[in-house]
């Protein structure tokens, strides 16, 4: 088993894989204070026996906080831990000016795609901000587009216009709001909506090829069914994308 923690700018996801498969799952917010001896309570709360655990894989866009859960995973479990990107590079074509600048979350999520389906996709994940990943036909990270995030959008909302209130992302019955709720609540849902289908539309005009379009993350489930367009939900890209990082470390190794 194989302990691969996905730390976000939002949230924080530990989760033990027994081969491939991702057998439990846990999440908390992410904070940029937490200690390292703070994770490691944490960790001992939640791997009470620590199963048989044989390394730590980490994935991160804040490095801050990977260096202290790093340190916690070491002390808790006496095990080798990777953060992917520094200990271990992603083995993935990027066609980007400057391969530096493309997160680890969005390099893993297109090689996780690619493993999965050997075809040209583009990478809807819900995070903090929306980002849109593009993987060709050669199957090579061909660049994206990084939006709001739509709990940002309706946190800023919120914060901006004195009467306007916090809400949560649901699915609204109707387009036309008749309260104030019900209309942020449209203008969230089909807002974005809207402009992930025209996003989608105008990469596969510019690609001038079909493309495979999978959504991950916290939201992925909610704006499935009504895109109008196919798409494959995995809400554990990421994490897939992590260990495979790692298992081709491994063999690469070996050889």
């Amino acid at each position: 088993m194989y302990l691969v923690v996905d730390i976000g700018n939002t949230n924080i996801v530990f989760a033990i894989l027994e081969g491939s498969f991702v057998k439990y799952k846990w999440r908390i917010s992410t904070d940029m204070n937490r200690t390292s001896d703070e994770y490691y309570i944490w960790l001992s709360t939640i791997i009470k026996d620590k199963l048989d655990i044989q390394e730590v894989i980490i994935g991160s866009v804040v490095p801050g906080v990977a260096e202290k859960i790093k340190i916690s995973c070491y002390n808790y479990l006496k095990k080798k831990v990777y953060i992917i990107n520094e200990d271990i590079k992603i083995n993935f074509p990027i066609k980007l000016e400057n391969k530096k600048e493309v997160g680890t979350d969005r390099l893993v999520n297109s090689l996780a795609a690619w493993s999965h389906y050997k075809e040209a996709s583009i990478i809807i994940d819900f995070g903090t901000a929306t980002t849109f990943d593009v993987v060709n036909k050669n199957g090579a990270y061909e660049g994206g587009i990084i939006c709001p995030g739509i709990n940002l959008s309706l946190q800023t909302l919120h914060s901006a216009a004195a009467r306007l209130p916090r809400i949560a992302v649901t699915k609204p019955e109707k387009v036309i709001g008749k309260t104030t709720v019900k209309a942020m609540s449209s203008g969230i849902y089909f807002g974005y909506i809207g402009l992930i289908k025209h996003i989608v539309e105008l990469v596969t005009l510019e690609l001038e090829y079909k493309t495979k379009v999978i959504l991950t993350g916290g939201l992925a489930d909610l704006f499935s069914e009504n895109l109008g367009i196919h798409n494959i939900v995995q809400k554990d890209l990421t994490i897939e994308g992590l260990y495979l990082a790692y298992k081709q470390y491994k063999v690469n190794k070996n050889d």
